[in-house]
């Protein structure tokens, strides 16, 4: 049967038994509506859940949190922290899977920090910091910071000697590596008193990064109940370059087992997925030096835990497994126990639209065997002329896969609507909180056009058997009334 014959055929039908497929077609657009809604809304949780708060790509190990004395543990003098050393980072490097192995080293010492005036307007601080450090490489093709190049270590490149801030250009600051004395630096820009003639050395701030999560915290939480402006990662970008005082050695639980009290000055450069949580993050070897000046030379040499970036979400277990057998553990599953959970929900709601979708076909079923006994005459009649068996199945079968593709492509419209109005719902009636997206979907180009290849399907698979039992029609024996 030529193109054009059937292209008739299957346009006078659409006509004749508009009514009857019509509500067939109704079927096949609700399950496909209800598919790509489902669809669409798990993966939009998948993107912000997986991809802002709990990256899925990578997976941070470390020693048991048992074998970790704890900051209070240390400052009472006991024992070292636990580590991982460079033997275990190549191992897990040589991983199948492994796209890059980054160590980190969190501050093995008490910290406090106060600052922020220039963008919140009055100083805030923290009587207890939590830091820790990374190396710059694990911030290429991140995207968060476009000049990797900032956050570095500024003593690589050290200034003139320096007694005091007063003898360093702005903005850099007088930095008494090795312990001057207390009041030395930032804190009086004076030579610490009884400090004698200390020598520093000039040095611009120390780079620091922050997380996505603190920001959203600080927004949603903090700055409510403590009256202060929410700042936002966009706001944080244009403060770049915002400094603050930090004093290491020191704070409300004591003092650094070693080493001078000091302080220094840090500068805001970004914010990062790579951060903590919780905290500032610096350079790897500014935590290097500064956990060799405070909490002894084994707390700079061994790594406090490793991240380890993997190809697809399907290499975490394997990088799980193979850090267990060196005695090292996730620091946070939340990631993996998350995506587990979304994917479960995804495949329970989409065999709810399965099951539409098989009633549907199931629907056209009928609809197709009503249709070839009300036109077997005229079947039988076509046959007579010339057409064969396989003319009228692709007859019945184009017919069954245009109401199916348009069923598809009604219930793709549908759930974009859908999803438009539950966002607009959202956006206006749920109240704020951390990471609330602009829209809940996310809709690809190959997810709208499965769902129309799923609504064709269906429809076929509804028709494939009347087809066949029109394709048998007798001629003689139709036109005969038999």
């Amino acid at each position: 049967m030529r193109i054009g014959a059937l292209l008739t055929l299957v346009r006078r039908d659409l006509g004749r038994t508009r009514g009857a497929l019509a509500t067939s077609g109704f079927g096949i657009a609700a399950g496909t509506a209800t598919m790509i809604f489902f669809l669409a809304l798990g993966l939009g949780v998948r993107t912000v859940v997986l991809g802002r708060v709990f990256p899925i790509d990578q997976i941070e190990l470390e020693p048991p949190k048992a074998q970790d004395p704890g900051l209070l543990g240390m400052l009472l003098g006991g024992g070292e922290p636990p580590g991982v050393d460079a033997e275990q980072v190549q191992r897990l490097a040589a991983l199948p899977g492994v796209t890059g192995v980054y160590p980190k080293l969190k501050l093995a010492f008490p910290s406090s920090a106060r600052g922020g005036k220039e963008l919140l307007g009055r100083e805030v601080g923290t009587s207890e910091l939590i830091g820790d450090g990374i190396a710059p490489s694990l911030l290429e093709g991140d995207g968060d910071l476009k000049d990797t190049s900032v956050f570095a270590d500024p003593m690589a490149r050290p200034g003139p000697a320096c007694v005091n801030d007063a003898g360093c250009a702005v903005p850099q600051y007088c930095e008494m590596t090795g312990g001057a004395g207390a009041g030395a630096g930032a804190e009086t820009g004076e030579a610490g008193a009884g400090a004698g003639t200390t020598t520093g050395r000039c040095s611009e701030p120390v780079p620091v990064l922050v997380s996505h999560y603190l920001v959203e915290i600080f927004d949603k939480s903090l700055a409510p109940a403590h009256n202060l402006p929410p700042v936002g990662a966009t706001m944080v970008q244009r403060a770049q370059g915002v400094t603050f005082d930090m004093r290491l050695g020191d704070s409300l639980l004591g003092k650094a087992r070693s080493g001078t009290p000091r302080s220094v000055r840090v500068k805001l450069v970004g914010v990062s997925r790579r951060a903590i949580d919780l905290g500032l993050t610096f350079p790897l070897e500014v935590v290097r030096r500064w956990n060799a000046e405070f909490a002894g030379a084994r707390s700079a040499t061994r790594y406090s835990s490793v991240i380890v970036q993997v190809g697809s979400g399907i290499d975490t277990s394997a990088v799980i497994t193979a850090g267990a057998s060196m005695g090292l553990s996730p620091r946070d599953t939340r990631a993996r126990d998350v995506s587990v959970l979304i994917n479960g929900i995804m495949a329970l709601l989409s065999l709810v639209a399965g099951v539409i979708l098989v009633v549907s076909a199931s629907n056209i079923a009928y609809t197709f065997r009503v249709l070839v006994t009300e036109r077997r005459a005229e079947i039988a009649l076509y046959r007579a002329v010339g057409a064969t068996a396989l003319d009228v199945r692709s007859w019945m079968m184009a017919l069954s896969l245009t109401v199916g593709v348009l069923g598809g492509a009604a219930g793709v419209v549908a759930a974009r609507v859908a999803a438009f109005f539950a966002d607009w719902a959202a956006a206006h009636r749920l109240p704020d909180f951390p990471f609330k997206p602009s829209t809940f979907f996310d809709f690809p180009w190959w997810l709208a056009l499965g769902g129309v290849a799923f609504g064709a399907v269906f429809a076929a698979v509804g028709a494939w058997g009347p087809a066949g039992r029109a394709a048998r029609v007798e001629p003689a024996s139709a036109l005969a009334g038999g």
